[in-house]
C-alpha cells in the first residue's frame, strides 16, 4: 500500500474515532463592538424542558460542565438588550452569542458558531486553536513552532518557515492587531509562547483593506485573557537526560513552562502570564557525538492585563520579553561546529490597546513599541574555507544591530448603515517610526575545488557603522456590504508609504461571499487584490557593509584574475504601475503582489466541513541580490540589490475538518502547489546569518516548493482521562541545487528533490487527578512510527565523491513528558 493510500486510510480511521463525549461547554456573550456582556441569563432547552441555565460573569462567560453535546434551543436575555432566541443549535463546544441594544434593531443578532457564512467575508483563514496546538506531538513552545500544522506553511530542513511558498520576511505577524516583526530583517523573531495563545490564524488571502505590509501571508495571533478564577499550569518541569552508549551524557532539553491567569480585581482587572525557560542541546545526526550539538538558552515571557473599565470600554496591555542565546547556529554535516556562529538576540514588545464603543460604533487604538537586537560572532578568527565535501575554518561574518519600531494604529467601525442592504464601514490609519543601527565586520573566504586547489579568495574592505530611520504611513477604508442574506461583498482601498523608499502605493481590494442555495450549507468565496510589502531597513543599511575584493587563482597558485572590487549599490527601479508612485531614486523599491482566490466551502454534516479552493499569487518588485561583472578596465563590479525580482505561487487545496466538541477534532488537508521565483532573495545575504557565497541569480523552484502535501492530525479525548493526538504527514521532498566544484549552479536548479517524506507521530497522554486542586499529566510521544527513511541532507556537489547520496534520517523514537495542572 503506497504512502498516499496510507495517509487516506489513516485519516479515515481518525475520523471514525470522533465521539460524542460530555465535557464542559462554554458560552460567551459579547456586544456588537466585541466587548463582553455580564449578567446575561442563558437557558438551554431540549424541547419544552430547561436542562441548563445560568448568568454570564464579568467577562461574559458561562460554563455548563455536565452538558452533553447535541442540538438544543438557546435563549439569552438581559434588560436593555434584545432577547436572543436560537432554535436547534448544534451545541458541541464553545459558542459565542452576539447581543445588541433594544434601539439598534437594524443590527443582526447571531450565534457565530452557526452564523450565515456570508457574514464572515470574502476570505476565511486557516485556524489552529491554542489548546489544540499545545497537544501536538511536536510539543510546540511558540507560535512559530505550531505554524507548520497549518496548510500552506512548512518548515524547511534548515529551519526556515515558508508561508505560501515564500520566506517569512514576505509575511506579516500581528499579535492582538499589533505588528511585531523585526523592522530590520522583516522576520518574526522569537514568537509568543503557545501557552498564551487563544487562536492562531493564517490568512493567505486577506482581502480586507485593513491588512497590509506583506506580499505572501498574514499570521494573526489572539492571546488568552485571564479567567474568573486563578488557574496554574506547569508543563515539562523536569529536564530530559541524554543517554549515549548506555551512559548519562548531561541534559538534552530543559523546557519548563508555566501559565497562570486569574482576576486581580474581580469584575475589573484580569491577568495572564505565559513563561518559558528553554535550554536545548539539539543533536545533528549527520555529525559524530559530541561535536554535533547546537545550543539554545533563553526566556520567553508574555504577560497580559485586561481592564474592563465599563460595558463600553476595555483596555488591554501586553509585554513580551524574549532574550535568547544561540550556540553553533545552523550546524550541519557540511558546516561543523568551528565554521558556525554564536549569537545573542533579544526581543522586547509592549502594547496598549483601547476599545471604546462610541456613537454606535467601535473605536480601537493600539500603541506598540518593539525592540529587536542581535549580536553574531564566530568561534575564532581563521578564514572560512569552502570545499565541495565540507567547510572548515571559522564563520566569516560578525555583526551587531539594534532595531526598533514605535507604532500607532487607529480604526473606527461605524454603526451599520441600511442602504441597498446593510453596510459595515470601517476606516483606519497606521503610523510607525522605525530605526536600525549597528555594524558588520567580515573576514576572508577561500573557495577550494575538488582537488583542494584554491581558485578564489574573497577579502573585505571598509565597512562603517550604519544608522537608518524610516517613517511609514497607511490609511484604509472598507465596506462589508451585506447585499442580501445570501450575498455579501467586501470592497476597500488601502494606501501605504515608506519615506526611506520614496514611494506611495495604492492597494484596491474586493471580494464576495455567496450562498447559492438555501439550506445546503454551500458558500462560495472569491477575491482579488493588490498587496505591498514593507522594505526592511537592512536593505538600506547594505550600502555600509564591507565591500568584497575577489581574486582568482590558477592551478599553480598564481593570480589568474583580479583583484576585483565589488561595491554594494542599490539599483533604481523603473516601475510601470498605475498604483505605485515613487521618487525615481536608488532604492525606490515597492515589492508587490497580485493575489486572487476562489474557494468553495461545504457543510457536509453538523460535524464535518469541507473546503476546496484555488489561490494564485503573482509577485513583482522583489528585492534580490544580482551580480554585475567587473569591468576589465576599472577592475570594479558590484553585488547590487535590485528591485525587479519576481515570484509565482499557485495552490489547490482540499481541507476537511471533523469537529465534535471542544477537544475532539480531526483535520485533513491536501495541497497541490507550485512556488517559483528568483533564488537570490535579499534575506539570504542581509540576515543575522548571511550566506558566504554569492552566486549569479537564477529563476527556479523556491525552497518552499512542494508539489504535493498531505497533512492529517487529530485530538481525541478518551475515557478515564486518556487523550491521543496523532499527526500524519506525507509530501514531496524539498528542492535542492546541484553545484560544481566551483560552487556554481549546474543545470536547471529545479530538477532535484529530496526523497518523499512520510512521518506518523503521536502523543498519548493520561490525566491523573492527585487532589481536587492538582492533576498530573503523563505523556508518551512517538515519532516516525513507520520508520520511514527521511533524509536531512544530501551530497549535492558534483566534485564530491559521495555525490547523490542522501543521509541523516532519524528512525522510530519515543520520549516521555510530565506536566502538572493546578
Amino acid at each position: 500500500m503506497g504512502p498516499p493510500r496510507i495517509a487516506a486510510l489513516a485519516c479515515l480511521l481518525l475520523g471514525q474515532l470522533v465521539g460524542q463525549i460530555a465535557s464542559p461547554i462554554e458560552v460567551s456573550v459579547i456586544d456588537s463592538a466585541g466587548l463582553p456582556i455580564a449578567g446575561v441569563r442563558v437557558e438551554v432547552k431540549a424541547g419544552d424542558r430547561t436542562i441548563a441555565s445560568g448568568e454570564t460573569g464579568p467577562q461574559g462567560r458561562l460554563s455548563f460542565p455536565n452538558l452533553a453535546s447535541g442540538r438544543y434551543d438557546i435563549s439569552a436575555t438581559k434588560d436593555g438588550l434584545e432577547a436572543l432566541q436560537k432554535p436547534d443549535v448544534e451545541f458541541t463546544g464553545a459558542l459565542e452569542l452576539t447581543m445588541v441594544a433594544v434601539m439598534a434593531r437594524h443590527e443582526r443578532v447571531d450565534v457565530t458558531a452557526t452564523a450565515d457564512p456570508v457574514e464572515q467575508g470574502a476570505s476565511s483563514p486557516s485556524v489552529l486553536p491554542g489548546a489544540s496546538a499545545k497537544a501536538l506531538p511536536s510539543k510546540p513552545a511558540t507560535v512559530a513552532d505550531a505554524l507548520p500544522m497549518v496548510p500552506g506553511v512548512v518548515r524547511t530542513a534548515s529551519g526556515d518557515l515558508q508561508i505560501s511558498g515564500n520566506g517569512e520576511e514576505r509575511s506579516a505577524l500581528i499579535v492582538n492587531s499589533a505588528d511585531v516583526t523585526d523592522p530590520a530583517t522583516g522576520k518574526f523573531g522569537l514568537t509568543v509562547p503557545i501557552d498564551s495563545v487563544q487562536t492562531l490564524s493564517v490568512f493567505q488571502t486577506p482581502f480586507l483593506a485593513e491588512y497590509g505590509r506583506f506580499t505572501s501571508g498574514l499570521v494573526s495571533v489572539e492571546t488568552r485573557r485571564g479567567g474568573e478564577q486563578w488557574k496554574w499550569e506547569v508543563n515539562d518541569p523536569f529536564p530530559d537526560i541524554r543517554v549515549y552508549s548506555w551512559h548519562v551524557r548531561g541534559v538534552r532539553d530543559a523546557t519548563p513552562r508555566m501559565n497562570v491567569e486569574g482576576p486581580v480585581i474581580r469584575n475589573k482587572l484580569y491577568f495572564s502570564e505565559g513563561l518559558e525557560y528553554e535550554v536545548r542541546n539539539t543533536e545533528v545526526h549527520t555529525l559524530p557525538y559530541p561535536k554535533n550539538l547546537t545550543r539554545k538558552a533563553g526566556v520567553n515571557s508574555f504577560a497580559q492585563l485586561d481592564w474592563i473599565q465599563s460595558s463600553r470600554n476595555m483596555v488591554t496591555a501586553t509585554l513580551h520579553v524574549a532574550p535568547q542565546r544561540l550556540g553553533y547556529a545552523n550546524l550541519d554535516y557540511f558546516n561543523p561546529q568551528p565554521t558556525t556562529p554564536d549569537a545573542g538576540t533579544h526581543n522586547y514588545t509592549g502594547t496598549l490597546a483601547d476599545r471604546l464603543t462610541l456613537w454606535g460604533g467601535l473605536l480601537e487604538n493600539t500603541f506598540s513599541v518593539t525592540r529587536f537586537g542581535a549580536r553574531v560572532w564566530a568561534q575564532g578568527s581563521e578564514d572560512l574555507t569552502i570545499t565541495p565535501t565540507g567547510n572548515f575554518g571559522n564563520y566569516f561574518s560578525q555583526q551587531g544591530r539594534d532595531a526598533s519600531r514605535t507604532g500607532w494604529a487607529s480604526t473606527y467601525s461605524l454603526a451599520p448603515l441600511n442602504a441597498l442592504g446593510s453596510h459595515a464601514f470601517k476606516i483606519g490609519s497606521y503610523v510607525a517610526q522605525s530605526n536600525d543601527q549597528g555594524a558588520v565586520h567580515e573576514h576572508p573566504i577561500n573557495l577550494l575545488d575538488g582537488t583542494g586547489h584554491l581558485f578564489e579568495r574573497t577579502t573585505f574592505q571598509g565597512g562603517q557603522p550604519f544608522q537608518m530611520a524610516d517613517t511609514e504611513y497607511s490609511f484604509f477604508g472598507q465596506d462589508h456590504w451585506s447585499i442580501s442574506s445570501r450575498l455579501a461583498a467586501d470592497l476597500g482601498v488601502r494606501t501605504e508609504s515608506q519615506e526611506v523608499s520614496h514611494s506611495f502605493r495604492v492597494a484596491p481590494r474586493g471580494g464576495i461571499a455567496w450562498v447559492p442555495f438555501a439550506n445546503t450549507g454551500t458558500v462560495i468565496r472569491a477575491g482579488f487584490g493588490l498587496f505591498y510589502d514593507r522594505v526592511p531597513l537592512s536593505v538600506y543599511s547594505y550600502y555600509h557593509y564591507p565591500k568584497r575584493i575577489v581574486t582568482m587563482y590558477d592551478e599553480s597558485g598564481d593570480i589568474s584574475g583580479g583583484p576585483f572590487l565589488f561595491a554594494n549599490p542599490l539599483s533604481y527601479v523603473n516601475i510601470h504601475s498605475r498604483f505605485v508612485f515613487h521618487g525615481h531614486t536608488d532604492g525606490d523599491f515597492s515589492p508587490r503582489s497580485t493575489t486572487g482566490s476562489l474557494y468553495l466551502e461545504q457543510t457536509v454534516t453538523s460535524l464535518v466541513k469541507l473546503r476546496v479552493g484555488y489561490l494564485q499569487n503573482q509577485a513583482a518588485g522583489l528585492v534580490t541580490m544580482t551580480t554585475l561583472g567587473p569591468d576589465p578596465e576599472t577592475m570594479q563590479g558590484a553585488y547590487q540589490l535590485s528591485g525587479d525580482g519576481t515570484s509565482r505561487y499557485q495552490q489547490f487545496e482540499i481541507t476537511t475538518r471533523v469537529k465534535a466538541g471542544d477537544r475532539r477534532e480531526v483535520f485533513f488537508s491536501y495541497l497541490r502547489s507550485r512556488a517559483r521565483g528568483d533564488l537570490n532573495d535579499f534575506s539570504s545575504y542581509l540576515g543575522s546569518f548571511p550566506l558566504a557565497v554569492i552566486r549569479p541569480n537564477q529563476f527556479g523552484n523556491l525552497p518552499g516548493d512542494l508539489p504535493n502535501r498531505y497533512l492529517a492530525w487529530g485530538l481525541f479525548r478518551l475515557p478515564r482521562g486518556f487523550q491521543v493526538a496523532p499527526v500524519l504527514e506525507y509530501r514531496n521532498g524539498f528542492p535542492y541545487f546541484t553545484m560544481d566544484g566551483y560552487q556554481n549552479y549546474v543545470g536547471l536548479p529545479d530538477q532535484n528533490r529530496f526523497r518523499n517524506f512520510l512521518s506518523l507521530d503521536s502523543r498519548f497522554s493520561k490525566d491523573i487527578k492527585m487532589s481536587p486542586k492538582y492533576t498530573v499529566r503523563l505523556s508518551l510521544v512517538s515519532y516516525n512510527l513507520t520508520n520511514h527513511f527521511n533524509p536531512a541532507a544530501c551530497h549535492a556537489n558534483l566534485a564530491d565523491p559521495a555525490y547523490g547520496i542522501f543521509f541523516g534520517s532519524r528512525g522510530r523514537r519515543y520520549t516521555a513528558d510530565f506536566d502538572v495542572l493546578f
